[in-house]
């Protein structure tokens, strides 16, 4: 869904962006994200890229910390994802300190030292060679300088469920087909460190939502799918576990919900 969105047309377009819209109103995520921009100290009249911007959500947020003096730049290789960003941004009063550009994470398209924080939100694991973006990130950071990831763990996916090991299998096949490369966020302290960066740190998010109309819940549906198109289990398996995981919703609260971990450091003054 994630992996080709430069090519995406209008309507497409519009429905990932009310995705990442709707991901971006829940309780926990409202709150993880209100942490990791606190863990990387923007301040007033700094200048902040976020590569993958999507549709601005993230942006949006950073572009209300820098204030009137600064700068929020939203980078994203969908001019259609773009559009609606840009809209969004004007909505929302803020569009005297948001810019938003066209670009690739492995090829930014900015001068050596271009800003004070550089943040990539749930993007890389969708990137072919994601891995590769992280020297370009601390590229167009300023001496001093803070780089951010905060990237999903596919494999560390929950759904209430009666069925454990049915569960385990969709959620396994889902972790290998919905992103590129699920556990790169793994790797990335070390990643981090190789490129030069110091002081850096890791915190771990698990947004949970317990309404079977949640973003999170939602995701049951495309695991299940996923599971059925890659021939891990059946059609006939997909529609029991799905029709399970709804009834138990039906009954009261359920848990849906996936690992996120922020990580973060510093360019070397």
């Amino acid at each position: 869904m994630w992996r080709d969105t430069a090519t995406a047309g209008p309507e497409r377009a519009r429905d990932l962006a009310a995705r990442l819209e709707r991901r971006a109103k829940a309780v926990d995520e409202v709150a993880a994200r209100d942490a990791y921009l606190s863990l990387l100290d923007i301040a007033a009249g700094e200048h902040v890229l976020d590569v993958g911007c999507g549709s601005g959500a993230v942006t949006r947020e950073i572009a209300r910390r820098v204030g009137n003096r600064g700068l929020a730049v939203g980078l994203d290789p969908s001019p259609e994802l773009l559009a609606v960003a840009r809209g969004l941004a004007q909505e929302a009063g803020l569009g005297d300190r948001v810019e938003f550009r066209e670009g690739d994470a492995l090829r930014l398209p900015f001068h050596d030292r271009s800003f004070d924080v550089v943040l990539c939100v749930t993007v890389l694991s969708h990137v072919p060679q994601g891995e590769a973006a992280i020297p370009e990130l601390v590229r167009v950071l300023r001496s001093g300088g803070r780089l951010g990831v905060f990237d999903l763990d596919t494999d560390m996916t929950a759904f209430t469920h009666p069925d454990r090991a049915l569960t385990r299998r969709i959620v396994a096949a889902a972790s290998d087909a919905t992103a590129v490369d699920g556990w790169l966020v793994r790797r990335l302290p070390s990643l981090f460190q190789r490129a030069g960066l110091g002081d850096v740190r890791v915190r771990g998010f698990f947004p949970l939502e317990t309404d079977l109309q949640s973003f999170y819940a939602n995701m049951a549906d495309r695991c299940a799918e996923v599971a059925v198109k890659t021939g891990v289990i059946t059609e006939l398996e997909g529609r029991r576990w799905l029709d399970a995981f709804r009834k138990q919703g039906a009954q009261g609260p359920i848990v849906a919900g996936r690992l996120h971990i922020f990580v973060w450091g510093r360019k070397p003054a």
